[in-house]
C-alpha cells in the first residue's frame, strides 16, 4: 500500500484522518504544522501528501507541497480547503496538486481521493528537483535525496557515501554550521580517474527540530539560481526568519479584484516574510479572517468594495477588532476612508515600499 503524510493542525481531524487511512491499510504519518511536515516528510518520502491549506505558523499547505515535491518530484498532493476559489484552483494547478478536497467532506471522499492518487503514476507540474541531505551532529548521512545521490556519483566520496565529510571534505561540519547564516562555497573533489579535478558547490543549512542535526541543501554551479527559489527558501525556513523584513508577521488577507495585482501582492508579501491568503470575494475574506486567528492585517481594494466600503470595514472589525486595515485604490477622499476605520490608504499606483511602510506601522 502507498504511504501517506497527513498535515492538519486541528488535532481531532488529524487523528480521525490518520486512524481511518491506517485502518484502510495505508502506511500513515502525521504532522501538525508545515515545519513538522518537513521534519517528517523529507526523510520518510511518502507517496501521497494530504494537507490542509490553512496551517499554523508561516507555512501553508501549498508551501508544504511545493517544498516536499522539490525533494521528491513523484509526491502526489491532495489539498484540503474550506475556502475554495478560482485563485486557489489556479495556484494548486501551478503547484502540481492532484486534487482539491473541499470541506466539509466525508471519509469516503478522502478514501476515493487517496485511492486515485495511489493509482496515478505521473505527477503534474514537475519542476527541477533539489539536492537535500539530513545529517546528524557528527556528519553521518541519515537521508540523501535522489538528486543528491546523482551529485555524489561524480565525487570521490561516491554515491553510497555514509558521511558528508566523505563528499565535501574534512571541514564539512564547520561549513554546514556556517551555512545556517548564508550560502557557503565548497570545493568538491571529482572522481575522474588519473586527473585531479574539482567543482564548486554552494551549501545552505538549518538545524533540525530539537538540534539533532542539520537539513542541508546542495547546489552545483549551474543550479546557483535555485538559491533564490521559493521552494528552497521554504525548506530552509527562511520565511519568517530573523532575516525577513517582517519577522513573525501574522498572515495577511488580501481582497483584490485584479487577478494580476493579487498574485503580485501575494508574491511580494510572502517575500517580505509574511503568509498571505488572497481572494477577490469579500465574504470569503471574512471567513478566512474567522478561521485564521493570527491574521491581523487586511488589504482591501476599495474599487471591489464599492459603495459598501463602510459596511465592509465594520464587518472586518466585528471579526477582528484590532485588525489593521489597509486600503488599496481610491473610493472617495482619504479623510472619508480614514473616518470609517481604514488605517492607511495606498492610492494606485503605489510601490511595495509603501505597503511595507503601512504594514510596519
Amino acid at each position: 500500500m502507498a504511504s501517506v503524510l497527513i498535515v492538519e493542525d486541528e488535532n481531532s481531524l488529524r487523528e480521525t484522518l490518520t486512524r481511518f487511512l491506517a485502518h484502510e491499510g495505508y502506511e500513515v504519518r502525521a504532522a501538525a504544522s508545515g515545519r513538522e511536515a518537513f521534519d517528517v516528510g523529507i526523510s520518510s518520502a511518502p507517496d501521497i501528501l494530504v494537507t490542509d491549506w490553512v496551517l499554523k505558523n508561516h507555512i501553508h499547505g501549498l508551501h508544504v507541497s511545493e517544498a516536499l515535491r522539490a525533494v521528491n518530484p513523484d509526491l502526489r498532493t491532495i489539498l484540503i480547503t474550506g475556502f475554495s476559489s478560482q485563485d486557489l484552483l489556479s495556484e494548486s494547478d501551478r503547484c502540481g496538486v492532484l486534487q482539491l478536497l473541499e470541506k466539509p467532506f466525508n471519509l469516503t471522499d478522502l478514501q476515493e481521493a487517496v485511492e486515485n492518487a495511489a493509482h496515478t503514476t505521473t505527477t503534474p507540474g514537475r519542476s527541477a528537483s533539489v539536492a537535500v541531505v539530513e545529517i546528524d551532529n557528527e556528519g553521518k548521512l541519515h537521508f540523501v535525496s535522489k538528486r543528491a545521490r546523482q551529485m555524489f556519483d561524480h565525487t570521490t566520496g561516491g554515491r553510497d557515501a555514509s558521511q558528508l565529510q566523505d563528499v565535501i571534505g574534512a571541514d564539512a561540519l564547520a561549513l554546514v554550521d556556517a551555512a545556517q547564516q548564508d550560502w557557503e562555497s565548497a570545493s568538491i573533489d571529482l572522481a575522474t580517474g588519473e586527473s585531479f579535478e574539482t567543482e564548486t558547490w554552494i551549501v545552505r543549512s538549518r538545524r533540525l527540530t530539537g538540534g539533532a542535526g542539520y537539513l542541508v541543501v546542495l547546489l552545483d554551479e549551474q543550479e546557483r539560481p535555485l538559491s533564490n527559489d521559493p521552494r528552497v527558501r521554504i525548506l530552509l525556513d527562511q520565511q519568517g526568519s530573523s532575516r525577513s523584513i517582517l519577522p513573525d508577521y501574522g498572515p495577511v488577507i488580501v481582497v483584490e479584484n485584479d487577478g494580476s495585482l493579487r498574485r503580485l501582492l501575494v508574491s511580494q508579501i510572502e517575500r517580505l516574510g509574511a503568509l498571505c491568503y488572497p481572494t477577490n470575494d469579500f465574504p470569503r475574506a471574512l471567513k478566512l479572517l474567522e478561521a485564521e486567528p493570527r491574521a491581523a492585517t487586511v488589504l482591501i481594494d476599495f474599487e471591489l468594495a464599492g459603495a459598501n466600503i463602510r459596511h465592509s470595514i465594520r464587518a472586518v472589525h466585528d471579526v477582528r477588532p484590532e485588525a489593521l486595515v489597509i486600503g488599496t485604490g481610491g473610493s472617495g477622499s482619504e479623510e472619508d476612508l480614514l473616518a470609517v476605520g481604514v488605517h492607511r490608504v495606498l492610492s494606485k499606483p503605489w510601490r511595495i515600499t509603501d505597503l511595507l511602510d503601512a504594514m510596519s506601522r
